[in-house]
């Protein structure tokens, strides 16, 4: 199992906004200058939507790896859960067991703007650096784009 770069992984980040959205990449300076399997400036979200956002990402691992998936996870949700605009995160683990595991992450945010500010956290790229970059996770992602198409409430 391949572990993807961290340019899938900004291509994997996704927000859901009524519409579909896509995250550009950065055309900053220091991206050129990058040295492999540095985290890339882009992975800061760029979606200057002032409405409220949705991240939805999907994490696949071995099976004997997530219980310390869990562990790496929670580090980075627990920095971005004390920043502005932050309204919760869920991670998802599916019922029925299997050789890998496939996580889902949701995340909920006030606005597109905290969320583009919250991913620019020196602290938070830092945190992905270290899970991507641990010897002991085997991880890949399954980027994909969401819009709402039907929301139902109790009636």
């Amino acid at each position: 199992m391949s572990r993807p770069d961290n340019e899938e992984f900004l291509h994997g980040l996704e927000v859901d906004v009524e519409a579909e959205l896509e995250i550009a990449e950065s055309s900053h300076p220091a991206d050129a200058a990058r040295t492999p399997g540095q985290v890339s400036r882009s992975l800061e979200s760029k979606t200057g939507v002032d409405g409220p956002v949705t991240v939805i990402k999907h994490y696949t691992v071995p099976a004997g790896e997530a219980g310390y998936f869990v562990e790496r996870y929670q580090e980075n949700a627990r920095i971005m859960a004390a920043q502005p605009g932050f309204v919760r995160s869920r991670l998802h683990r599916p019922l029925a067991d299997a050789p890998e595991v496939r996580f889902v992450h949701i995340a909920e945010w006030s606005s597109g703007t905290a969320l583009d500010k919250a991913t620019g956290n020196p602290e938070w790229q830092a945190s992905l650096q270290r899970m991507f970059d641990d010897p002991g996770l085997h991880i890949t992602s399954e980027p994909a784009s969401y819009r709402v198409v039907v929301e139902l409430h109790p009636s």
